[in-house]
């Protein structure tokens, strides 16, 4: 009986050692996966500061400029600047689709 009894508890013994390593392993796993994703965090912080500061950059106004003048772009004359009433801008219900009327172009040529 005695015999039974410390077979039992060195098997138990076994199994809770094997318990203790396996979850000290799966603690190092995730701790290094821990540091993996805290590294990439910190690589993606830093590149949207860079992307900001592009962004911030490229809206000056002498940027975008300098990129219109290149792709061939140039400033509209005055004369072919058309003003809308401002009643047509008000809103979807005159003259829309929607409220069943027909859709009319509001620029004339």
């Amino acid at each position: 009986m005695i015999r039974l009894a410390c077979a039992v508890l060195a098997l138990l013994l076994v199994a809770s050692a094997l318990a203790l390593v396996t979850s000290q392993y799966r603690a190092r796993e995730r701790f290094a996966e821990l540091e993996v994703a805290q590294q990439e965090g910190k690589t993606l912080e830093s590149d949207g500061a860079r992307l900001r500061s592009d962004r911030d950059r490229a809206s000056q106004p002498a940027i975008v400029e300098a990129a219109a003048r290149r792709l061939g772009m140039r400033a509209i004359a005055p004369d072919r600047i058309v003003r809308l009433p401002l009643a047509a801008a008000a809103g979807p219900a005159a003259g829309s689709v929607a409220a069943g009327g027909p859709a009319e172009p509001v620029l004339a040529p």
